[in-house]
């Protein structure tokens, strides 16, 4: 659907902090208060940082919850939403993000780009970079509010947050048309040793049919020489 309205070969799904004021796609729709919140329940990030690993290991990243709520369960979930109380439910992440409107013939698209930045020592481990997240209120506040707060003074409120919370879940994930409410879903303890032994048995194998060829030699060597001993008799 997207592909029929991109004519303009200008679709990003990441705009990075530290060129969002230079870049000729950004600049412009910064400057102008295209600024916007995506809330998400999470977001998924494949680590990066295992040079080691044959096949890179997904995570589901999300916002720490409160008692008796498991985020990849939404039976424990309490989802209200009511006018004077607000948002009653799980706890949602607010990243950043920079977003347009523009017209395809008789189309009005609206898209948006979230804002990226180097991670912090919470997410390092995973990943180089992590989404521009919006940890209280205030900073919500000041991103959305274009009409007095200034563009350097919105930017000045990102900053890498420290409370995240996360688990590793199926490789599934690593095809974006697999939609299923399962992709989120923990790894279980089952499956990510059986994985991790995969892992190592493939790191190991070379190693492994070393020693069993050096064995094979030494076993020759006593054969040869006990026939030579008995020869000798």
């Amino acid at each position: 659907m997207w592909g029929e309205y991109n004519t303009h070969k200008l679709t990003t799904n990441n705009c990075r902090l530290e060129s969002i004021k230079s870049s000729k796609l950004y600049g412009p729709i910064l400057k102008n208060g295209g600024r916007c919140i995506i809330v998400a329940e999470g977001f998924y990030e494949w680590q990066t940082t295992n040079k080691s690993a044959k096949v890179k290991q997904p995570y589901y990243i999300y916002a720490p919850q409160n008692d008796n709520t498991v985020i990849d369960d939404a039976s424990t979930w309490r989802n209200n939403y009511n006018e004077e109380t607000g948002w009653d439910g799980i706890n949602l992440l607010h990243i950043a993000g920079l977003y347009d409107i523009w017209q395809n013939g008789d189309k009005i698209i609206y898209a948006y780009s979230v804002i990226t930045m180097d991670s912090n020592e919470t997410l390092s481990w995973l990943h180089s970079r992590m989404p521009a997240i919006l940890d209280t209120q205030d900073q919500i506040d000041a991103w959305l509010d274009t009409e007095n707060v200034n563009p350097d003074l919105a930017l000045e409120h990102l900053k890498p947050v420290k409370l995240l919370s996360w688990h590793k879940v199926s490789t599934t994930v690593n095809n974006s048309r697999n939609k299923s409410d399962d992709c989120n879903k923990r790894m279980k303890v089952e499956e990510s040793k059986k994985s991790q032994k995969s892992l190592t048995a493939w790191l190991t194998k070379p190693e492994k049919r070393k020693v069993s060829d050096e064995c094979n030699r030494q076993v020759k060597k006593i054969k040869i020489e006990s026939c030579t001993k008995s020869n000798s008799s």
